[in-house]
């Protein structure tokens, strides 16, 4: 087991950074397209195709769940950050400098994606998250909410209604857009590239069979 990169290969950590994050972010993503659609009765499409109930009393339940999985992401990224300046990704795969200048500036915009979702997120929470072993208090009811309310003199909705408005923008036009490009450039460079882009980030893989 390899915990830092090297030249040709992601690490453990790098590795564990990524498919932890990557699964808790589209989780997150599900959960809550699952409640708007198929559980709040407000916002329910109730297809009959499915046979399925709304209840709101799973609303929140399964709410706290995508803001456990929502902050998990935002801490997360932090130390992945951290991670990537102390060991540095491995050397490009074989392209051109345009190529290559897109895949940088790709995986900086998904980094920035996971800092902004899990902040206006917890930016427009009315509840607490409850991690089971700990909460952590709605932004409503933290002292850095009071103070911006009484610095600028904002009420709640002044504040939770443009950072939900964000967030609702990112999930619905940037957050699936993003991974999808991401998601679909890997399996490029591996199916018709047949280079190592998506084998060197698999847990334990090897190289990619080249061609003869």
């Amino acid at each position: 087991m390899i915990l830092k990169n090297t030249r040709e290969r992601f690490g453990t950590v790098a590795k564990t950074f990524h498919w932890s994050m990557a699964i808790a972010f589209i989780a997150a993503y599900v959960i809550v397209y699952y409640v708007i659609w198929f559980i709040d009765p407000e916002t329910s499409i109730k297809p009959p195709l499915f046979g399925m109930q709304t209840d709101d009393t799973l609303v929140i339940p399964l709410l706290n769940l995508h803001w456990v999985l929502g902050i998990a992401v935002g801490v997360l990224v932090v130390p992945r950050l951290l991670w990537r300046i102390w060991s540095p990704a491995p050397d490009p795969v074989p392209g051109s400098r345009m190529e290559h200048q897109m895949a940088r500036l790709a995986h900086w915009g998904l980094y920035l994606l996971m800092i902004m979702m899990p902040v206006t997120g917890y930016m427009n929470t009315n509840d607490p998250t409850n991690f089971g072993v700990f909460v952590v208090p709605a932004f409503k009811d933290t002292s850095l909410y009071h103070w911006i309310a009484a610095e600028f003199a904002l009420s709640w909705k002044d504040v939770e209604t443009p950072m939900e408005a964000v967030h609702r923008f990112l999930g619905h036009w940037v957050a699936w857009v993003v991974v999808a490009l991401h998601a679909s450039a890997a399996l490029f460079h591996h199916f018709a590239r047949r280079d190592d882009t998506l084998t060197r980030m698999l847990p334990g893989a090897g190289t990619h069979p080249k061609l003869d």
